[in-house]
């Protein structure tokens, strides 16, 4: 997020997934945790499925359990296939390679007479056309992700690989790149709830692992400083590729065989990555240094006032009296604030509104904690200090919602204070935040993560549920939301 100050694929193969550097990009302890890996195989390993090279399977953690669903894949587009394109499937002809540096047995090429390692290394896995083969990079890429992730997510990112594959045999291969991505994406997403649903014979997924697919497909986007819509090699942002995932699982696969029919790069939207921003796009929590004529540069300062600017007019503007909550840091570790219908309990990592002292809460270790993670940032503050705020707009127009209701509403409301401040926006604003390159995702991982753990808990609203309720108040404003509501 920036704050702008004014004076007055190739032929044959498609580029695979590139995933962000593991080693800066802490899950654990944020928002997400991730089971450990366990120590033995839960799944044996199918010797047909995977050509592991020379050296045979290399990591018992995950090896059983990825040829289990590697198998499940085929298995689903076996069915799926027909009933979607009407024709015959046709199952994947040139195999599945596990590359590694020492690997001397060799893995079919793109464009060349074999794949070296490096050549896999650099998407993480990748799916080619000429010789119908997919391969992924087993001693880097994969270890790192299954580790981030576990083992499931990483299942979902194989299933988009395996998406192209698809396109080759429905005769798309040829289509832009861009929705082939999106297609993909959407083609795991269709894989994915047959799992969830309990129709795989050999894999499960749980609530958990769903989330843990959507994050998948925000730790896979484009880098933020890439070319954009426009780049050939472009798979779209976090946020694209969580929308196109939901799409194939709620929708299956019919759903996503319409991709290239829909006017879907109409409802994407682009935010150019400024290299000129200091502070590369994410703002810091506290501004150390603040101008003294222009003052502090920060979340805290920045994104409150952003809020009541948006607010307090539409408030104005519709003749709801009400007054901006004021904000008031604690400690992770306590003291706690004293709110009427608020457990001393739900405090910590948390932010939260307060009716009896219009007062937004907000755990200030855990917002710096989130401001410096490289799947959230600046944007996953402003969420929840967003949501805090519609829970204050809830109040002042007396909204009688509580729970999941109350909660999907004040979704819908942060994406249109979202829609906002998405650029460009007028230059005559008096208020100039503008978002940045990479927020959207971050805004969508922190209401990933603030899901319910179960789609039936019926408190915050599912993950899918609160993705659609923001995506709702993002494109279509404040009237959609109001429908919402009603």
């Amino acid at each position: 997020m920036v704050m702008v100050v004014l004076l007055g694929g190739c032929a044959v193969t498609e580029p695979g997934v590139t995933a962000v550097d593991s080693a800066t990009a802490p899950i654990d302890g944020g928002l997400f945790t991730v089971d450990s890996v366990p120590a033995e195989p839960t799944f044996e390993v199918e010797p047909d499925v995977v050509d592991f090279g020379e050296a045979g399977p290399r990591h018992p953690e995950y090896d059983g359990f990825l040829t289990a669903a590697f198998g499940d894949i085929q298995t689903f587009w076996a069915e799926a296939y027909p009933a979607t394109y009407g024709v015959p499937w046709e199952p994947l002809g040139g195999g599945i390679y596990a590359a590694y540096p020492e690997r001397e047995s060799p893995i079919p090429g793109c464009d060349a007479p074999v794949s070296s390692y490096e050549d896999v290394q650099q998407g993480t896995a990748f799916y080619c056309i000429d010789g119908d083969f997919m391969a992924y990079d087993d001693a880097d890429g994969l270890p790192a992700l299954v580790e981030l992730l576990g083992k499931e997510a990483v299942a979902v990112v194989l299933a988009h690989e395996f998406g192209h594959a698809i396109q080759a045999r429905a005769g798309e291969w040829d289509q832009p790149g861009l929705l082939k991505e999106q297609q993909a994406d959407c083609f795991a997403g269709a894989w994915s709830a047959h799992v969830a649903s309990g129709a795989s014979d050999v894999i499960r997924f749980d609530d958990a692992d769903v989330r843990a697919g959507l994050v998948a497909m925000i730790y896979v986007r484009d880098p933020l400083d890439s070319g954009g819509l426009s780049d050939p090699l472009a798979h779209g942002t976090g946020f694209d590729r969580v929308s196109a995932f939901q799409d194939g699982f709620e929708g299956g696969a019919a759903r996503c065989a319409t991709f290239f029919t829909d006017d879907r790069v109409a409802s994407m939207i682009e935010i150019p990555f400024d290299r000129t921003d200091e502070f590369g796009g994410n703002l810091p929590m506290i501004d150390q240094n603040p101008d003294p004529d222009l003052g502090p540069n920060d979340i805290i300062t920045l994104i409150p006032a952003s809020l009541d600017f948006f607010w307090t007019e539409l408030a104005a503007a519709n003749g709801v009296p009400f007054t901006p909550p004021l904000l008031a840091p604690f400690s992770t570790d306590g003291p706690y604030p004293d709110c009427p219908g608020i457990a001393a309990d739900a405090w910590q990592r948390s932010v939260q509104y307060c009716a009896a002292d219009n007062t937004i809460h907000w755990d200030q270790d855990f917002a710096i904690e989130l401001s410096l993670d490289e799947l959230t940032g600046d944007m996953s503050v402003g969420y929840l200090l967003s949501a805090a705020y519609a829970d204050a707009i809830q109040t002042a127009l007396n909204s009688p919602a509580t729970g999941e209701p109350r909660a999907l509403y004040s979704d819908c409301l942060t994406g249109a204070w979202v829609g906002f401040i998405v650029p460009p926006i007028p230059r005559d604003r008096a208020n100039q935040l503008v978002l940045s390159a990479g927020d959207l995702d971050e805004a969508i991982v922190t209401a990933i993560a603030r899901a319910d753990e179960h789609v039936d808990t019926d408190v915050n609203g599912s993950a899918f549920e609160k993705i659609t309720a923001f995506r709702t108040g993002l494109l279509g404003g404040l009237n959609v939301c109001r429908d919402l509501a009603d």
